[in-house]
């Protein structure tokens, strides 16, 4: 379950009303959803739309229904049974529904279909099918997800702190970069911006299919990236006053954060003044500022391996939390 929610008690909605309200009382999005329970977005938006006809067999929608009702902290028993209940209801509607044509006389054709013909043809169908479908698995079971890089084609040097990782992969696959869920879109396109640190990074990018099959790639990105003045400093210790000059003693306006990753990599996400400023992966080491008016609102996936320094005062640890941390809010007065 989603660390800092509480256990919900289901409501007599229907199954996407239920999971949207539940989802809107904690601001969090689909896509969010998504990456901690790495069901596809689009399965999520048909749950909660109601469109079961185009969801995958029972056994997975079941599985996407537990992860979803434990990250949002209900109950999966009782979501799987109004699944299951809701989907049945639709199914006699539709076929109770179904208009009858009037019938018409006709000739007697030479070639009689008979009940024994149509279930003799439905039984043969059935089994191609099967056929197909296990044919089919058999083949993805064998083989190793796709994975291709578009951005960066290989291994470079750069002068800013941060690049772009571009590419595809299959559209069930997990995608990971050092570690660190990445969303893919329906077409299994994925971008991720990555923070470096000064010097080489290794970046590791993995994909797994639903069958354990994994490709990994490896680049190397050198960056030449300076570090501000008001970066991090492990010279400085704690009790650094993040000044460029002992004569600039008057404090800028506003509130300005500057992050840094620990030993470890970590997915950030950034609010400045209510605009979303930065969502992506801290490379172990690397150290980014952020400035806003009002203020800066930050959620880290690692949050004892974030650490903060927030208006030039001494670093300190963003949360004592090893998972995720959530919209901590700074303002010009901390």
């Amino acid at each position: 379950m989603f660390r800092g929610f509480t256990q919900k008690k289901v409501n007599s909605y229907t199954l996407g009303e239920q999971l949207k309200k539940i989802r809107s009382e904690g601001r969090i999005t689909l896509m969010e959803i998504s990456r901690e329970t790495k069901v596809p977005v689009r399965y999520l938006t048909m749950i909660e739309e109601g469109d079961y006809g185009s969801l995958p067999p029972d056994v997975y929608v079941k599985g996407f229904l537990r992860n979803y009702a434990e990250y949002l902290g209900v109950d999966p028993k009782k979501l799987i049974e109004l699944y299951q209940r809701e989907k049945d209801i639709k199914n006699n509607i539709t076929k109770n529904g179904d208009a009858v044509p009037a019938p018409r006389l006709a000739r007697i054709p030479r070639f009689v279909v008979t009940p024994k013909i149509i279930t003799a043809a439905t039984i043969t169908l059935v089994v191609l099918g099967g056929f197909f479908f296990l044919y089919k698995e058999i083949g993805r079971f064998a083989a190793e997800p796709r994975l291709a890089i578009t951005e960066p084609l290989g291994d470079e040097a750069i002068g800013g702190n941060s690049i772009d990782v571009v590419g595809f992969t299959d559209q069930d696959a997990r995608l990971t970069i050092n570690d660190q869920p990445v969303l893919v879109n329906d077409n299994g396109e994925f971008r991720e911006n990555i923070l470096l640190q000064e010097g080489l990074n290794a970046i590791t990018i993995s994909a797994t299919n639903k069958f354990g099959k994994n490709v990994s790639k490896k680049i190397n990105i050198k960056s030449d990236y300076q570090k501000p003045d008001l970066a991090y400093n492990p010279n400085l210790g704690g009790g650094g006053s993040g000044q460029v000059d002992g004569d600039q003693t008057a404090k800028k306006k506003g509130v300005e954060v500057a992050v840094r990753a620990d030993s470890f990599p970590t997915w950030l996400s950034v609010e400045s003044d209510g605009n979303l400023v930065y969502s992506g992966t801290m490379l172990p080491g690397a150290v980014q500022d952020f400035n806003g008016e009002k203020e800066i609102r930050i959620t880290s996936g690692r949050a004892n391996q974030t650490f903060i320094k927030v208006n030039g005062k001494p670093e300190k640890v963003f949360a004592d939390n090893p998972g995720i941390v959530r919209d901590v809010l700074f303002t010009p007065s901390d």
